[in-house]
């Protein structure tokens, strides 16, 4: 029996029973019915890197013709009609996917199942659910991680009390797809999720963009200090897996570790990708420092020359005149003890003639107190030593740079001498 049909004049209950009148047992699993389609489950394995193995599962539905076609689940949830129905298939989904991974799964994974903005909204008004669920089969609440989409609740009081509610039962809640569209971190910070899971773009952009791998570890590091744990979807490639690794995710999804599939990996099982990309991650690892490194060392040497000649009594302007003359060399300037910039900065000639006019207003930093940037602390902190930045954005000219620091002796007082090189398409 199929219940697609319903009208929404009234409120149709939706009970658990109700729901349970298009479910029919198929073997071990359970198949269901909607709009004359048999819909089943099948499970993308989300693993964790440091664990080397699955941790939990995403159910996704999978939709057939009588004659056996398949039918993509974009066409099942685009050919909904009505508000009633849309609840009705989204609790049909979570009872499939809920006892089919059940029947095959471990004593600890976890199961992420998604569930619908309108059910989250209006869910209510179509009598209790998926306590009763629950309930009647004994799963038990903490293997059950809620995904709601990031942008799909605009009513921040309706999305509050939809998570509090899923906590109160005691499920994860996962917000799914952020950095798609108009994310918002207010919206993180304001329900704190267990899971954030970063949208597919996310990886794919860092893998074509290496400005965004690097600033990748910065948007995974800020969900941590929000106290969420990190995924992201949407793995493809080796590369991606590997940037996916450098940033410090927690736990990663896509088909270059495993497409949704109705049976799950096995306990147990070897899984020798994940043992080789940590074998190569590595190798990758050290490549990017070695290719920086090595790039470096010539403005090492000739900032450790700089300094060298500035400590002999040589004026700054002299002193840089080498540096300045390097193809990545934009400025050097020098700080006091406090972090208060002494004197202008001096640019190379051809930075000089290439100063973007739109950032005229910070383009004179003299007597600007640079003390909370960490390469003024690290310099302070280990005298004599030079200090290398990772790139980050120059107020300057807002462009990406590195910035190279010693804390020296000059006029018989503590020094901080600096310099920064243009670090874009790097």
């Amino acid at each position: 029996m199929s219940l697609r049909f319903l009208s929404d004049t009234k409120y149709a209950q939706l009970s658990l029973d109700t729901i349970e009148l298009s479910i029919a047992q198929n073997g071990r699993n359970v198949n269901g019915l909607f709009g004359g389609l048999s819909l089943t489950s099948a499970f993308q394995p989300i693993f964790s890197i440091t664990h080397r193995r699955p941790v939990g599962y995403e159910g996704l539905l999978r939709a057939f013709e009588p004659n056996g076609t398949a039918v993509s689940p974009l066409e099942v949830f685009h050919s909904i009609q009505t508000e009633s129905e849309a609840i009705l298939l989204d609790r049909l989904c979570r009872n499939l996917h809920l006892r089919n991974f059940l029947s095959m799964a471990d004593e600890t994974s976890w199961i992420f199942i998604n569930v619908s903005p309108q059910v989250i909204v209006n869910g209510k008004h179509y009598g209790a659910y998926f306590s009763d669920l629950l309930q009647r089969y004994g799963i038990p609440p903490h293997r059950i991680v809620v995904e709601i989409l990031e942008g799909g609740i605009h009513d921040e009081a309706l999305l509050a009390e939809a998570v509090g509610y899923y906590r109160e039962l005691g499920c994860l809640v996962a917000i799914d797809d952020f950095g798609a569209g108009h994310s918002n971190f207010e919206r993180i910070w304001r329900i704190a999720p267990d899971i954030v899971k970063l949208d597919r773009s996310v990886i794919a952009q860092a893998a074509q963009n290496r400005s965004v791998a690097r600033v990748l570890p910065n948007l995974v590091n800020l969900i941590h200090e929000s106290g969420s744990l990190a995924l992201i979807e949407g793995v493809e490639t080796e590369n991606e897996a590997l940037i996916a690794m450098d940033s410090g995710i927690d736990f990663v999804q896509g088909f270059y570790f495993g497409r949704p599939s109705e049976e799950l990996i096995q306990p147990g099982a070897e899984d020798n990708r994940i043992a080789e990309l940590c074998g190569k991650f590595k190798t990758y690892s050290d490549d990017l420092e070695a290719r920086q490194r090595k790039e470096l060392t010539q403005y090492v040497e000739a900032f450790k020359r700089s300094a060298s000649r500035i400590q002999a009594g040589a004026c700054i302007e002299q002193a840089c005149a080498e540096f300045l003359g390097q193809e990545r060399a934009e400025r050097c300037f020098m700080l006091n003890a406090e972090g208060m910039q002494l004197g202008k900065s001096h640019v190379s000639r051809y930075r000089e003639n290439k100063m973007d006019p739109r950032f005229l207003p910070v383009s004179n930093a003299e007597g600007a107190n640079w003390s909370r940037r960490h390469y003024f602390r690290r310099a302070v902190n280990n005298p004599g030593e030079v200090q290398t930045t990772r790139p980050y954005l120059s107020v300057a000219e807002a462009n990406m740079c590195i910035t190279l620091s010693i804390a020296i002796q000059a006029d018989e007082d503590t020094r901080v001498f600096c310099c920064d090189l243009d670090w874009r398409g790097t």
